[in-house]
């Protein structure tokens, strides 16, 4: 899951309607049948019977689950140097099940990887999607490719964001293969590099090959903790400058401090309105001030000070409404308090320029989060609660095209580049076993 902002703006408006299904170990296929036909109209497409599914769940290897999620913590696959690690492990894994893998390179000794079970044309074919690489480790307090187990929990990097959520698809994969059981279109496996620094050589290069058309929705293992996020929100990242008048410090009352009004703007920054709006599935905007340079010399008044700031924003506030309440701030604190502040570019080595994206969203009445939420209900025996992602994710890009996504994954972003990243053994197998059933109705 990204931290980082796509290099290229991609938009999207969605609809919004809260709700939840909630779903006990006694009846949940009866619970399932009578959410989903609150709308007389609608139909569960791929409706399974409880007996079958129970069979596929008994095909799920969980001691190989956590194994392999330890194996792929084991590679190195730093983003942006991710090796081929990962894809040789791929493709030992899916030339063991006998299915079809597409593997391609990319520059430095990397590759993107793609496998098809079922068809690879025509209506009813999905991806799901995983990304390979990982955040740098520095500063890490565990052995972050060690796969180490503590009681109930896998330490590593990448072990939540995102290798055991790809160990839970594999593993629910495989036991569809054993089962025997065909999509009546396609499941395409797709993991990307360069995920964790902005998609540019993943998932955008897939987009502009043409490697995403004609599937009818995908599905983003990213962590959510299990929720059914139905898109991610938007982002507002840019640099501010600040202009004064340098002097000495033993006559400070002669320059302009560059830096105490870049703190100025920032206080008031933190009280637009914007940032007070809340939606049902994303909450508030977030805004992090996250770096800010000025002055070069001791003993003298800065006149130049540089801040970047990442707001993710929701839904009910575009880029345009927050760039219209920023061009009021600044002219205000110009008018009123001699401040010179404006926009500008980061500095080369910080981070991608001035990237403004809208919130990505699908309904969450759409028939792919319906059968995702029937799934979480099978495949967990808990509430299946759905929400939106607040990272970047490529459901984003996917959503843009017209094609329905959403997030689902074992693990909770809070964990994800951490010092000591983590993931729960046992939401693994709860997600295994939501992967199957979904798959299952396809």
């Amino acid at each position: 899951m990204r931290s980082g902002i796509a290099p290229r703006p991609e938009t999207f408006t969605g609809r919004f309607v809260k709700g939840t299904i909630q779903a006990s170990k006694y009846d949940v296929n009866c619970i399932c049948k009578r959410a989903y036909l609150k709308n007389p109209h609608q139909s569960i497409k791929g409706t399974i019977n409880m007996k079958e599914i129970e069979k596929l769940f008994d095909l799920i290897d969980e001691n190989e689950l956590v194994q392999i999620t330890r194996e792929m913590v084991a590679i190195p696959s730093i983003t942006l140097r991710e090796g081929m690690g990962m894809v040789d492990f791929f493709e030992r894994w899916f030339k063991d099940l006998g299915v079809p893998v597409r593997v391609y390179p990319c520059e430095g000794c990397r590759a993107n990887f793609f496998a098809d079970y079922g068809k690879t044309d025509g209506p009813g074919r999905y991806i799901f999607n995983g990304h390979m690489d990982i955040k740098p480790v520095d500063g890490m307090t565990v052995d972050p490719f060690g796969g180490e187990i503590r009681g109930s929990r896998i330490y590593g990097r990448g072990s939540c964001d995102m290798k055991g959520p790809i160990a839970s698809l594999l593993s629910a994969l495989k036991a569809l293969v054993r089962a025997g059981k065909k999509p009546e279109g396609g499941i395409t496996f797709f993991s990307d590099i360069e995920e964790e620094y902005g998609g540019g050589g993943g998932y955008y290069w897939a987009k502009s090959e043409g490697l995403f058309d004609g599937f009818e929705g995908m599905i983003s293992c990213e962590p959510s903790e299990l929720e059914v996020q139905i898109g991610n929100r938007g982002c507002f990242v840019t640099a501010f400058e600040t202009k004064g008048r340098s002097a000495h410090s033993g006559l400070a009352h002669l320059g302009v401090n560059a830096v105490q009004n870049m703190a100025l703007f920032i206080s008031e920054y933190l009280k637009l309105p914007y940032l007070q709006v809340e939606n049902s599935y994303f909450g508030k905007c977030t805004v992090n001030f996250e770096k800010i340079e000025g002055g070069l010399y001791l003993s003298a008044v800065p006149d130049r000070c540089i801040a970047c700031v990442d707001s993710r924003l929701i839904p009910d506030t575009p880029p345009g409404l927050v760039q219209k309440q920023v061009n009021e701030l600044m002219d205000r604190l110009n008018r009123e308090c001699s401040i010179n502040v404006s926009e500008t570019d980061e500095p080369e080595a910080w981070r991608p320029k001035n990237v403004k994206l809208k919130a990505e969203s699908i309904s969450p009445d759409h028939e792919l989060v319906r059968r995702l939420t029937k799934a979480v209900a099978l495949g967990s025996r808990e509430e299946a609660k759905i929400g939106g992602c607040p990272a970047i994710t490529i459901a984003m890009v996917l959503i843009d095209m017209g094609i329905p996504a959403v997030i689902c994954g074992p693990g909770s972003i809070a964990q994800a580049h951490t010092e000591d990243e983590f993931v729960e053994i046992d939401q693994l197998k709860k997600a295994a076993r939501i992967y199957l059933a979904l798959m299952a109705q396809m």
